[in-house]
């Protein structure tokens, strides 16, 4: 059957459930569960969370999961999930890349532990030293070279203000709701999370949020509570990086 909508909605019809019933079990918003019986995939929000919402609508009236989410693949050409080998050689990769930035953090700490008190003692013996001498050469009080004493360590202690690079993203709903979470083009997981949990992972580049109630969702970036994405059914989907995190907070 081409119409795929069609076949789902009389899968469920057949068993006597409607919209707001498969809503309510699978924490999708009725309007997507409704764009999806239309063949409207233009209502649904694309890639992993189309093919979890047609994943648990076929599951809801006794459909095949798996053979229905190939079928909407092929009829809407719909890129298909990654596979396990994929998923198994992109793992090793992000965590590598994740320990060479660590090792190179844990490198500039300790090389600027070391350098900091090494300056600090140059700068006091340098200024001992110019002390003595410009006592000895005039009569007068040390204070007359205080100030160009002063400028001259001034460089030795100033340090431009950090520029932040990367941030700490916490999701926490309110409710039941279906989320989706990429970090840094890994995806961390895709499944409902219910009220009472918490995700927190740093973010170096992006975070990818895909909400199917963004009435039940509720977000926290570097310990300060978000704002609110929307009202309850809405299904969104949201970019995160360091340098848009502000236009999230309140």
């Amino acid at each position: 059957m081409d119409d795929f909508g069609g076949k789902l909605r009389q899968a469920r019809e057949r068993r006597g459930i409607s919209l707001q019933q498969i809503a309510a079990t699978t924490r999708i918003a009725a309007a997507a569960l409704e764009a999806l019986e239309r063949n409207d995939i233009s209502k649904l929000p694309g890639g992993i969370f189309s093919r979890a919402f047609v994943r648990a609508y076929a599951g809801e009236v006794g459909l095949d999961p798996d053979g229905t989410v190939e079928e909407f693949l092929a009829r809407f050409d719909q890129e298909r999930a990654p596979t396990a080998q994929s998923i198994a050689a992109a793992v090793p990769e992000a965590e590598a890349a994740f320990e060479n930035r660590r090792r190179l953090a844990a490198i500039v700490l300790t090389l600027a532990a070391i350098s900091i008190p090494v300056l600090v003692l140059g700068g006091y013996l340098l200024f001992r030293g110019r002390f003595a001498r410009d006592t000895h050469a005039v009569a007068h009080p040390p204070a007359a070279v205080a100030a160009p004493l002063a400028v001259a360590a001034a460089p030795a202690v100033a340090a431009p203000e950090p520029t932040p690079q990367s941030l700490t993203l916490e999701v926490h709903p309110r409710s039941a709701c279906w989320v989706s979470l990429t970090v840094d083009g890994r995806r961390l997981f895709a499944r409902v999370m219910q009220p009472g949990e918490r995700e927190a992972h740093p973010v170096e580049r992006e975070a990818v949020l895909e909400i199917g109630d963004a009435g039940a969702f509720a977000f926290a970036i570097n310990g300060r509570e978000a704002k609110p994405l929307g009202s309850k059914g809405q299904v969104k989907t949201l970019k995160v990086t360091p340098a848009t995190m502000g236009q999230y907070l309140p």
